[in-house]
């Protein structure tokens, strides 16, 4: 009876071992390469993104991508809202950024502020209430799009606004999407009624993300080399403004 019970023992040992091992490479093996995480790649030569302007989506500027799959579902929203609205824009103005587009953004509005405001701390402050610090945009993931403006006013206000932002918000999560930047977060952007994110994979991304940033927050910091980046409690921030997003899309 000690016998058995000790072989029992070993195979169930065993088997937990080989589970803990399957799953580790399975981890490893779907793990987010940090270049993707960051935006320090070209989506435009990545086989995974499609161009947004060669699909049925209308958009505000050539050259916008996003991946594959995000893009086939953003469609599917598309068609079905224009079925009931045709009249109301549905379009996207804003796609996949990479690091070096997002670094032009923050440049801009750094210079910009820097004639007003003496306090880094503070100038990142004000960008980052609708602008992310290069390397911590969602947008840098191929996954997230903003949809017809980037005004609060507009989708609170203005009557076909009123319309698309209810019908985004009943409908969009059946094709995957959810609004990242919501009303009731605790800290981060300002909300954003115009941007939506790819959850199923999104998800992934950010789980990544926040897994690096608890085990080793350098591992992402020592890849930001943006103005600024030295001068401000950089690690304080990136926490903050990447994982304060909606709990529905985590």
């Amino acid at each position: 009876m000690i016998i058995k019970t000790v072989k029992l023992k070993v195979i169930l040992n065993f088997a937990l071992i080989s589970t803990l091992f399957l799953y580790s490479t399975i981890t490893m093996a779907h793990s987010i390469p940090l270049s993707k995480l960051t935006g320090q790649f070209d989506e435009k030569k990545d086989s995974n993104f499609i161009a947004l302007d060669s699909t049925v989506l209308p958009v505000n500027k050539k050259g916008m991508y996003l991946q594959k799959e995000p893009t086939e579902q953003l469609i599917k929203a598309y068609n079905d809202f224009k079925k009931i609205h045709p009249d109301i824009p549905f379009i996207v103005v804003s796609a996949t950024r990479n690091y070096t587009y997002q670094n032009g953004i923050w440049q801009r509005k750094w210079d910009a502020l820097l004639q007003k405001i003496n306090d880094p701390q503070n100038i990142a402050a004000e960008i980052l209430k609708f602008s992310s610090m290069p390397g911590t945009s969602r947008h840098h993931w191929g996954t997230d799009i903003d949809i017809t403006s980037l005004s609060s006013e507009f989708f609170k206000q203005d009557k076909k606004g009123i319309i698309l932002y209810k019908w985004l918000q009943e409908n969009m999560p059946k094709y995957g999407f959810c609004q990242a930047f919501n009303e009731g977060r605790k800290g981060g952007y300002l909300p954003e009624e115009w941007h939506w994110s790819y959850k199923p994979i999104a998800s992934q991304y950010i789980a990544e993300y926040k897994a690096i940033l608890d085990s080793d927050p350098n591992k992402v910091i020592q890849t930001l080399n943006f103005t600024g980046h030295d001068k401000i409690k950089l690690t304080e921030l990136v926490k903050e403004y990447v994982l304060s997003v909606n709990s529905d899309c985590y």
